[in-house]
């Protein structure tokens, strides 16, 4: 229940800011908003204000803006008719605002919340820069199983005073001496602030030649430097145009991944997304935020890529009739549109198919 509850307010959330978006663009130039709906389907309330029908909708799975100008009408026999009005009426510029506004929301949004989530967990902030952060001290956060830290009574909640000759070592450090040492003393001082040494030999005589010898510890940094707003703001406006190219060769690869039925890697799908969610919402608050930024900023750059039906379609097609001085033919672009649409939903299926079947297989 938390899941669901969790992912449908992360998507909403960046579904309404996109729309919300558009309708703002509109309205700056000059466009009125026929409609603004909250969710998808049949609507269960509507109501008035400022010009705009205002809707709440049956399914809660994002929302719509109805903008006048945008598509070719049907008269009473049949023919097509171009539009006018609204949209149809705007040049390259004005037009190129409204249709990438809902783009540029989803970043700034998700620039604000995955700078939340490094103020809350500073540790988050070597995603950001690539360079690890100076971290102080070691807890431990779980044991595995019948691990030999289980067998020399390691507990999660235990503090690392000393690792052998290192005193209040960091889990990098801890890796680092646990690779070569060939005795173990460890002195933990436990949640209720006794202290006490458990030792062992090391690394323990059931490790194969050359296999790394493993605690079976998690461990966690017991101190991170806090940061600033200020200057995770300004971390995550970086991180997010340097993400910028390597999200859409991600989304080529998965893409292509998924029409030829190979593994994928790049690009998850709703069956993904709620997964990550899920395992997020256990943790807490910062990765949940750092979880909805990544999704903010992967539907900000999808929305750009240049496929008919998304943003960054109806902007090439913009783009197009700006160039050669005319308009498409009543109908034609809309057809090219719904082509659009139906290849993105068949993708998305496909990936659904396919991570499916990696549950269902196991």
């Amino acid at each position: 229940m938390l899941t669901a509850v969790v992912f449908l307010a992360i998507l909403m959330t960046a579904v309404l800011v996109h729309e919300l978006a558009h309708y703002l663009a509109a309205r700056s130039v000059g466009v009125p908003v026929r409609a603004f709906s909250v969710g998808m389907g049949p609507v269960l309330l509507r109501r008035h204000w400022r010009g705009t029908e205002w809707r709440i909708s049956l399914l809660p799975l994002g929302g719509y803006v109805d903008l006048p100008g945008m598509s070719a009408s049907v008269d009473d026999d049949g023919s097509w008719r171009a539009p006018t009005d609204g949209m149809a009426r705007l040049r390259l510029g004005p037009k190129a605002w409204v249709l990438s506004a809902g783009v540029l929301a989803n970043y700034l949004l998700g620039t604000l919340l995955l700078a939340s989530a490094v103020v809350l967990a500073p540790g988050y902030r070597e995603l950001l820069s690539g360079t690890p952060v100076e971290v102080d001290g070691a807890q431990v956060v779980a044991v595995a199983e019948g691990s030999q830290a289980a067998a020399l009574g390691v507990r999660p909640g235990d503090e690392v005073v000393r690792l052998n000759a290192i005193a209040d070592p960091n889990p990098q450090q801890m890796v680092a001496e646990l690779g070569q040492a060939r005795s173990l003393e460890l002195e933990l001082r436990g949640e209720d602030g006794s202290t006490r040494v458990v030792r062992s030999s090391w690394p323990p005589p059931d490790v194969p030649a050359g296999e790394r010898p493993l605690l079976g510890v998690q461990l966690a940094p017991l101190h991170v430097p806090g940061v600033g707003f200020g200057t995770a703001l300004l971390e995550s406006v970086d991180f997010g145009v340097r993400m910028f190219p390597e999200m859409v060769v991600a989304f080529v690869r998965g893409f292509a991944s998924a029409v030829a039925g190979r593994p994928n890697e790049d690009v998850a799908g709703p069956v993904g997304m709620v997964s990550m969610v899920g395992q997020a919402a256990q943790v807490g608050l910062a990765p949940v935020l750092l979880l909805a930024a990544l999704i903010n900023f992967s539907l900000a750059v999808f929305n750009l890529l240049p496929i008919p039906g998304l943003d960054g379609g109806r902007l090439l097609l913009a783009s197009v009739v700006s160039a050669r001085g005319r308009p498409f033919r009543p109908g034609q672009e809309e057809a090219i549109h719904f082509a659009g649409i139906m290849a993105v939903l068949v993708l998305i299926l496909l990936i659904t198919v396919q991570e499916l079947g990696g549950i269902l297989g196991g």
